[in-house]
């Protein structure tokens, strides 16, 4: 593994708590050796004293105050310390609105230090030497709208996207390291903000730990991102950017900060949103129930339309995250049932009824102080085993039948101090792998990243983790949403979209590399909850030889 030398660009003494994680992360890395601070003037900000963006930053402001009370991650902390104990090089910028232009004495210090990698944590875009100053390049957060996380708010996206860049310029192509998406905070712009940079600094240091590990290949399983293109229509300037052979523009085409007249419907489309927001809270619940179908031949049936629907016992309950299960010529369907007067969820076992089609007589097989969702049902050399999904006890626990299917006991926690959901096993190369979703730190959604980890023996062996973990940062396709299924020769896995809404859809992705050091797959199929009405969204999707079983949200 090579070690490291990281140089931060900043503009002050001062840095958020998401950038100053960062530093934190490389300091208890066993990869890095050395950290530079690298400092300029403080910048100045061209849209904060310009009345053309009064209103934007009018909404700023009204957003924070009312919305952002507690942004602990935007928070800013000295950095005096840290400073004394590093090297620092002292530097002055030629600085424009949008660029910092760094003189050839001080591209000469900093290429003295024989640096590594460069992170933008304070400067404008980079314009001349300093962008190959470093062995590995210069490193910055992209985003395609400015100001980022702004307009994804204002105009209801599902999602927000920040990319990681090696930066390139006009004559020397640069890389698409990495990226995620996350779900947009509907209700506030700095929230929304926070979100998403409290997320990407672990994505800052996945990479880099990824760099250490192989500093050859690195870039070569990397997207190349060409700076130059051709832009004949520039009359739009507020979607997209006109290239310059010097100043190394990104081509980024999303939106820039609203003009004042922007601003005005802005405000108005802003408090219709947190109206809106007030109805739903107050009168209106949705609701989780179970759908089910006979299969044809054994296949998953893939009309939707033609499911028939568990009814639930009252509006006082829903039910959701269905496994179904054949024995003995009877199927039974495993799912968690939720009391809102508790708002704590359990599990729950129901038998299908030949006479009634349907499944009846649901008893109680688990119930705990904290909530259970997820009960994944497997059998394995004539044993029945259950994952349950128990995130609030921080644990990942396996379950055997004493008595299938309504009797269970303990038979370890495979992993535990880890805040996980959804843990789906499968077999394959004579090794078991398990994929869930995991957040790292307090913060993180569970919906965004998605784990894998593998061993050979599920009962008894420690789990190891994957080299590429997360192996996918994206809520649209990360959280497991079923088991994996087989289609002839190839390998699915559902997986559900959280974007805009928890449970907006799903997604069914092609495994088409899975072993100790690889993983790639692609999405083919993206299913939502248009096959009925009165359904808004559906997340799980299961199969036994007879049956097929999803849930979704009924709308009241």
């Amino acid at each position: 593994m090579r070690k490291l030398k990281v140089a931060v660009l900043i503009d002050d003494s001062v840095l958020a708590k998401y950038r100053l994680e960062v530093i934190y992360e490389l300091y208890k890395s066993d990869w890095c050796e050395e950290i530079v601070f690298i400092k300029k003037q403080k910048s100045f900000d061209p849209v904060a004293k310009n009345p053309k963006y009064f209103f934007y930053e009018l909404i700023r402001k009204l957003d924070k105050k009312i919305f952002a009370k507690n942004t602990p991650y935007l928070n800013e902390e000295s950095i005096e310390d840290l400073i004394k104990n590093h090297r620092l090089i002292e530097i002055k910028t030629n600085e424009g609105d949008y660029f910092d232009e760094i003189d050839d004495r001080d591209i000469e210090k900093i290429n003295s230090n024989q640096i590594d990698v460069i992170l933008n944590f304070g400067f404008k875009y980079i314009t001349g030497k300093l962008i190959n100053s470093a062995k590995y390049g210069l490193w910055e957060y992209r985003h395609s709208n400015r100001p980022a996380a702004f307009w994804e708010v204002v105009e209801n996206m599902p999602y927000t996207e920040v990319t990681l860049e090696r930066v390139g310029s006009a004559f020397e192509n640069g890389y698409v390291l990495d990226s995620f998406k996350t779900v947009t905070h509907q209700k506030s712009i700095s929230k929304n903000f926070e979100q998403i940079m409290w997320r990407s600094h672990m994505m800052v240091i996945y990479n880099l730990r990824e760099l250490a590990q192989d500093p050859d290949g690195y870039f070569s399983q990397k997207e190349i991102k060409t700076y130059f293109y051709d832009l004949p229509d520039l009359g739009r300037n507020d979607e997209k950017k006109a290239f310059d052979f010097q100043f190394a523009f990104s081509d980024d085409i999303g939106k820039k900060p609203p003009s004042n007249l922007q601003g005005v419907g802005i405000v108005g489309k802003l408090l219709g949103k947190y109206i809106k927001f007030i109805i739903r809270r107050f009168f209106k619940m949705d609701r989780w129930i179970i759908l089910f179908s006979e299969n044809k031949d054994g296949k998953i049936n893939p009309d939707f339309s033609s499911y028939k629907r568990v009814p639930l016992p009252s509006n006082e309950y829903f039910q959701a995250d269905p496994f179904v299960v054949d024995e003995n010529e009877k199927s039974y369907l495993f799912y968690e049932e939720l009391d809102y007067k508790t708002l704590k969820g359990y599990l729950l076992v129901s038998t299908y009824d030949e006479k009634s089609e349907t499944f009846i007589e649901p008893q109680v097989i688990m119930k705990k102080e904290y909530h259970l969702s997820y009960p994944n049902v497997f059998k394995v050399d004539q044993k029945f085993y259950m994952i349950v999904e128990s995130h609030e006890n921080l644990t990942i626990d396996l379950y055997e039948a004493d008595v299938f299917p309504t009797k269970w006991k303990k038979v370890r926690t495979m992993m535990d101090n880890i805040k996980a959901v959804d843990a789906t096993l499968y077999k394959k190369d004579d090794k078991w792998w398990m994929f869930v979703n995991v957040a790292v730190k307090d913060g993180f959604s569970l919906n965004d990243e998605l784990y894998i980890f593998y061993c050979d023996d599920f009962v008894e062996d420690e789990w190891k983790p994957h080299l590429l973990n997360p192996v996918v940062c994206d809520v649209t396709s990360a959280r497991p949403a079923g088991n994996l299924f087989e289609n002839g020769d190839k390998l699915f896995r559902p997986a559900q979209n959280c974007s805009g809404v928890y449970g907006r859809g799903l997604v069914i992705n092609e495994i088409l590399e899975l072993n100790e050091k690889k993983y790639e797959e692609r999405m083919v199929q993206q299913i939502r909850a248009d096959f009925a009405d009165d359904l808004v969204a559906i997340h799980t999707l299961n199969a036994s030889k007879r049956f097929s079983v999803i849930d979704a949200i009924k709308s009241r």
